[in-house]
């Protein structure tokens, strides 16, 4: 079971809430359920950095942005506040989560299935009080799992009410989920010390460690991906691994003797880090037994412990069932009567224990699947399901659950793994997280934060080094990199980004360093996908603030796009952008709401990011200080496009009902067919408020003489 840090390293609440929503769904069910079947063995993994966010929410000190979304009255909700809760109260499972509910589903279809296609703004006025109050308890109410509905029967009358629902109705929503949250830990240990359950763990923030050992092992399973700039920190491998043990040890009370490593990737090099932390054993994926050994896949060879070594260390390792796990995980949802999927399920088990039986051996069939993603999936969060296959497997004769540390007392692996093969659970390779430009650039920027505070460590106390490292760990963390790119998709990617890129800016202020400047633009900045219109001709317009004619800036692209990436902008400081040139000169052209940067309590300030794969200049306009005064604009340069570096002013700004301005060529090193990247945005300090294009970037090539009959012969 895991979370990557949902906390902002500078505010210090929790922007996002599924430690909390998982919590009081999968996280409560799956141990309690275990109660009612005192026979069934099972291993729970918990990664710690899910259990130091539990331990914050049980503490009372956590601060959580969607909780106090929640808990305010909806009689005091103003437009940005409402705006926020229409497009993410939806966020669960809709065929489980939403649709079995027909208030909660109505309330959906009065939104709108997506918000890409609607008017927030204008939709808020479609919803009255009565209906946000509802959409508050319902997004909070749909997430209790089948144990809370049991130990809390009210929740069961709250869903029935549908409805009508009141302050005080919330506030016991809001408040039982908090009671939950106090209640796992002491279940999680209590379970453990019984011998019902074994907890094993992972690194302390769920990084890749192969990757984080050394990024370039990934050819080893991606012999042609393209990668990043080399990052080898063995040392931060290990002490993720101490960390997060220790950290298991002093919050559970147990010793961990297992671990799950991160997404199942291993590599020969971190076996002797392992060791050193304390494990004894670790699990991973059926293909990487077969890759390393070279074998297809015979039931003989998977349903047994192994050991690996490296340099004369060894661990015991175990593979798990690739098929009867994903059959769990994906399938066993799709069944419309519960009892098929578990005769199914007790079908393949049996098929398994029949042929170790004609082989005249017994075995370990290990099952591991995400503990708390599967269950949205199913009715009722898995309760029939799960009640039906620890019934079956408490009544079997042949079956017999275990957890891993008690098999291996009496199993020692007698076969070796000399070469163990390096890779994830997830087709045995690291393309999700690495090897793709946006994550590429996540792994450039992680690489250059921690060989910064490597620089600057000298004169650091140990208070200082600690607590940066912590920042710089969890920013090591798979699942930023899980996001970036085009493998996946979430509607809250722009926070996963905003996130990570904190997380390494924190460093820097822990240590009292200057910013490096590229954490300032977003990862997902740099996808594939582009603004690719190319200006049609040359234009060379009058630098006056005024739109004088049409004509001025006809031949010239236009970008409309823009993204609230920091906070919710109804009304954006930039309508439209203008982009064009001539031979000399890029002219760029904002049509901008004047008065809502006179009015905007922020500094703003425009910047301008012109860029290739090896150089970066920033323009940077202080838009709120400019207003009423001469214009001008800063040009600053990055050659390593880390560290920016003033150049000069420039006055070839106008500002008045538009903004204009003139960046000549030759101040930037452009030349013809040389292809630049822009990317265009509103600011304060660091925070990034909008951003044009939404998601990605402008590219344009420089024209030649021969631009104009290259553009009307296309």
């Amino acid at each position: 079971m895991h979370q990557p840090v949902y906390k902002d390293p500078f505010t210090e609440k929790y922007t996002l809430p599924w430690v909390r929503l998982h919590a009081i769904k999968a996280y409560y069910d799956m141990p309690s359920v275990l109660k009612s079947y005192p026979g069934i063995k099972v291993n729970i993994n918990l990664v710690p950095s899910l259990v130091e966010q539990l331990v914050d929410y049980a503490s009372g000190n956590a601060q959580d942005v969607f909780y106090e979304y929640s808990i305010k009255p909806a009689a005091e909700l103003n437009n940005d506040d409402r705006a926020f809760i229409l497009k993410y109260f939806f966020m669960g499972n809709w065929e489980t989560m939403i649709k079995p509910y027909p208030r909660y589903f109505e309330l959906l279809l009065k939104r709108g299935k997506t918000t890409s296609t609607i008017d927030i703004d204008n939709t808020i006025s479609t919803f009255n009080k009565q209906d946000f109050l509802d959409l508050q308890v319902w997004f909070n109410l749909s997430w209790f799992g089948f144990t809370a509905q049991t130990d809390y029967p009210e929740l069961v009358k709250l869903k029935e009410k549908q409805r009508g629902f009141t302050e005080q109705d919330k506030k016991f929503v809001l408040d039982t989920q908090m009671e939950i949250i106090k209640k796992l830990l002491p279940l999680y240990s209590e379970l453990h010390k019984s011998g019902q359950i074994e907890i094993t763990t992972s690194p302390f923030y769920h990084t890749i460690m192969p990757l984080l050992y050394d990024s370039d092992t990934a050819r080893r399973s991606m012999p042609k991906a393209v990668l990043p700039k080399r990052v080898s920190l063995p040392e931060d491998v290990l002490s993720q691994l101490k960390l997060g043990r220790q950290f298991i040890i002093d919050h559970l009370g147990i010793e961990p003797k297992g671990l799950w490593p991160s997404e199942g990737s291993v590599s020969p090099e971190i076996i002797p880090l392992v060791r050193e932390a304390g494990f004894e054993w670790m699990v991973t994926d059926e293909d990487i037994l077969f890759a390393s050994i070279n074998k297809d896949r015979a039931g003989e060879l998977l349903y047994k412990p192994y050991t690996a070594t490296y340099k004369n260390t060894g661990i015991t390792i175990l593979f798990r069932d690739k098929g009867i796990s994903n059959f769990i995980s994906f399938d066993c949802a799709r069944y419309s009567l519960r009892e098929e999927a578990v005769e199914d399920l007790k079908n393949q088990f049996l098929g398994v224990q029949k042929y170790l039986s004609n082989k005249n051996m017994d075995g370990i069939v290990v099952i591991a699947l995400d503990g708390e993603n599967p269950w949205e999936y199913y009715l009722y969060s898995g309760k029939r399901f799960l009640n039906s296959m620890y019934d079956a497997l408490s009544k079997s004769t042949d079956v017999k659950t275990t957890t891993i540390s008690s098999y291996l007392e009496n199993h020692k692996p007698k076969d070796n793994i000399d070469n163990l093969y390096t890779g994830s659970w997830i087709n045995k390779r690291f393309d999700i997280w690495i090897g793709q430009e946006e994550k590429n650039l996540a792994w450039d920027y992680l690489g250059s934060a921690r060989e910064y505070l490597k620089q600057n460590a000298q004169g650091l106390t140990q208070e200082q080094m600690n607590k940066a490292l912590k920042y710089l760990s969890i920013a090591e963390g798979s699942d930023w990199f899980w996001w970036y790119g085009d493998t996946f998709y979430t509607v809250n990617e722009e926070e996963f980004d905003r996130l990570f890129r904190k997380n390494l800016k924190k460093v820097l202020e822990v240590i009292k360093k200057p910013m490096l400047d590229f954490l300032h633009t977003p990862v997902i900045a740099l996808s594939e996908t582009q603004v690719n219109a190319q200006p049609l001709d040359f234009i060379t317009p009058v630098l006056d603030g005024i739109a004088t004619d049409y004509y001025e800036w006809e031949g010239s692209a236009v970008c409309y796009s823009t993204s609230t990436t920091g906070r919710h902008n109804p009304e954006p400081f930039i309508y439209k952008i203008y982009y064009g040139f001539d031979l000399d000169n890029l002219y760029i052209r904002f049509d901008h709401n004047i008065e809502k940067i006179r009015n905007e309590k922020y500094n703003v300030y425009f910047a301008i990011n012109i860029f290739d794969h090896s150089f970066e200049y920033r323009i940077i306009i202080p838009i709120k200080n400019l207003l009423d005064t001469k214009p001008y604009y800063e040009l600053h340069y990055a050659k390593d496009q880390i560290i920016f570096n003033f150049v000069k002013i420039s006055e070839s700004i106008a500002i008045k009902k538009i903004i204009e301005l003139k960046i000549p060529f030759s101040d930037i090193g452009a030349t013809p067919d040389m292809k630049l990247n822009i990317i265009i945005s509103a600011r304060d300090g660091d925070v990034e408020l909008e951003k044009y294009p939404a998601k990605g970037i402008i590219s344009i090539v420089i024209p030649d003489q021969d631009y104009t009959k290259k553009m009307w012969s296309i």
